[in-house]
């Protein structure tokens, strides 16, 4: 299943249900380049995932950290975090195969399996993520069965596929949990999931109201902070204000209206939130190095 979407809701959280109830695992392959600014935006989901780099360097957000993934390498992404991609080269066309899956398939909630070998983990604040590196032992086995359950989603024909996948899965997992104090264990105080959820609410209530004239305050009182909190909350997850976050997002999603042919400038301006047509056509040409017009033209 190939993406360039991603719905979420008012906290970031994906709406997308990953499999069925019945067999909840789903295999994707993100296509960064489909994105705006090849970058598949931040979110978070109850489910782990395990995403691989192909076609070239990704920049992996994870919380307030950012990582450069290898070609080839690939991340464990951890229950409820906050998370995104981002292409290291514009010009690359990445597609990026990666599983999200509930833990039940490999045991129930209730049986000992799950609270002696993969609670652990899933519990573990120090383990946001594991970076995974094919040239590391145990870390280039698990991506080999990694690869192994890609090759059985993508052929969806062999004979008892759902067992094979859940043998697979169960194999790399057992191997998460053996080696998981292997990998550097990043400090989580206790304030995180709070500086998380905050920083979803303001991202939220940003891209739902970008077109409207809000400041600092407004996007302060979506979280129910000072605006001091909301600069500490921005600088920590995305290393920006609070404001300039604004105008970037205004700004791509005019870049996105000019490219798609969505009215004039001094409509697409207005409609982006800007207070002046002028103003527009300076900041734009700050962000991109060239007019609206001549951006659209080169679109076009």
């Amino acid at each position: 299943m190939y993406t360039s979407c991603l719905v979420t809701d008012e906290e970031m959280r994906e709406l997308k249900q990953h499999g069925s109830s019945g067999y909840p695992i789903q295999f994707y392959v993100d296509e960064l380049y489909r994105f705006p600014d090849q970058t598949l935006p931040l979110h978070w989901h109850p489910e782990p995932e395990l995403w691989v780099a192909e076609g070239g360097d990704v920049l992996a957000q994870v919380g307030s950290d950012t990582f450069r993934l290898k070609e080839g390498c690939a991340i464990f992404v951890n229950t409820n975090v906050l998370h995104g991609f981002r292409q290291a080269a514009p010009d690359a066309r990445l597609q990026c195969p990666n599983i999200v899956f509930s833990p039940e398939l490999i045991a129930p909630a209730a049986s000992l399996i799950y609270q002696d070998y993969i609670l652990p983990v899933l519990t573990d604040h120090r383990i946001p993520c594991m970076i995974l590196e094919r040239q590391r032992g145990w870390q280039g086995e698990l991506l080999g069965h990694l690869e192994h359950m890609f090759s059985l989603f993508q052929e969806d024909s062999s004979p008892c596929l759902e067992m094979a996948v859940q043998r697979t899965l169960n194999q790399i997992w057992q191997i998460l949990y053996l080696h998981r104090e292997e990998v550097p264990l990043l400090s989580s105080p206790e304030h995180q999931h709070l500086l998380q959820i905050r920083t979803q609410k303001m991202l939220s209530f940003i891209h739902s109201s970008y077109h409207l004239p809000i400041s600092l305050a407004d996007i302060a009182r979506s979280a129910g902070i000072s605006k001091s909190e909301a600069s500490r909350c921005f600088q920590a997850c995305l290393h920006t204000s609070p404001v300039s976050y604004l105008l970037s997002f205004r700004i791509r999603m005019a870049r996105h209206a000019l490219s798609t042919g969505q009215g004039t400038t001094e409509q697409i301006s207005a409609a982006c939130g800007f207070q002046s047509a002028s103003y527009f056509c300076r900041m734009f040409r700050r962000y991109t190095g060239m007019s609206p017009r001549q951006y659209r033209n080169q679109s076009g």
